[in-house]
């Protein structure tokens, strides 16, 4: 039996970075998942809100919906960025060397929730319950009188400081994650493709990864962008002091839903592109292995 090749350039890519993207992606979809599942929990809340025109759950409930509903705006955005950079540096650099074990792919998890939740850290803070009052007196049966009036969970903030966290949360939790995310992307199919030219008979599904690729890309905007438009429209009115059309709020509400759509259908296109990313992983990983150890 012929012993294995010494512990080369090659070799350790074969042996570093395969069970590594498997780790670090299985820990990735995990903390999705866990992300998306958060979205969905806060539904319960949002219509009860909306069928009742009023806020039923108090302080406390109002913060934890705000977590809730704004972790896939931000924290999602991050963790499907890390994954397409843990993509990008196996398929474009495979020849850097890095240590990977459960305990940095963790890490990695934690340390981008906490900058997710560093940034709504202001929201979160703010977020209050508020009641309106209608200007009418209700008097019951007994002859007490009661003000008629509703309680809204808000973000508590004034209207500078809302302006400046919809701007800081719009550019560094879309803006700049989406553009790395195009980035990553983008150079991996050039990769990919540059890849398959090389190779005989190969067997990369490059059609297969390049049509997940974009559905990736262009459901991610199509979900985000349209709510944080809405949302960048709304605090210039609110800057202004112009109050939105009806026609207005009904879009917004229409774009409000994407996100929650988003939170329900990723699990399918990332358990399709990874399946198809592991094929060709695997495939450029062992010719690269036998071309050094020819």
């Amino acid at each position: 039996m012929q012993s294995p090749p010494p512990p080369i350039h090659g070799a350790q890519f074969l042996i570093v970075v395969l069970p590594y993207s498997l780790i670090f992606t299985v820990g990735i979809l995990v903390a999705l998942s866990l992300v998306d599942t958060m979205v969905i929990m806060s539904i319960p809340f949002h219509m009860t809100s909306m069928v009742l025109d009023n806020w039923l759950f108090g302080d406390f409930v109002c913060k934890v919906y705000w977590i809730l509903e704004m972790s896939n705006k931000v924290c999602s955005t991050f963790i499907l960025t890390a994954m397409a950079f843990d993509r990008y540096m196996a398929i474009c650099h495979p020849g850097v060397v890095r240590v990977h074990r459960v305990k940095q792919t963790l890490c990695i998890i934690i340390s981008l929730l906490v900058i997710a939740l560093a940034l709504l850290l202001p929201v979160v803070y703010s977020a209050k319950v508020v009641r309106l009052s209608f200007g009418d007196k209700y008097i019951s049966a007994d002859g007490r009188i009661a003000d008629i009036s509703k309680e809204v969970c808000t973000d508590g903030m004034k209207r500078d400081l809302r302006m400046w966290v919809s701007l800081y949360v719009f550019i560094f939790g879309f803006l700049l994650p989406g553009t790395l995310l195009s980035f990553f992307y983008a150079n991996m199919i050039l990769k990919l493709r540059k890849q398959t030219r090389s190779l005989i008979q190969t067997r990369i599904p490059i059609r297969r990864v390049t049509t997940y690729t974009l559905v990736v890309s262009v459901f991610y905007f199509i979900c985000q962008t349209p709510f944080w438009l809405t949302q960048i429209y709304g605090t210039l009115l609110t800057i202004a002091n112009v109050r939105p059309p009806p026609q207005i709020l009904i879009i917004t509400y229409v774009c409000h839903m994407f996100p929650f759509i988003a939170a329900a259908f990723n699990w399918i296109f990332y358990a399709q592109l990874n399946t198809q990313f592991r094929k060709g992983l695997t495939l450029v990983s062992e010719q690269f292995v036998k071309n050094r150890t020819r």
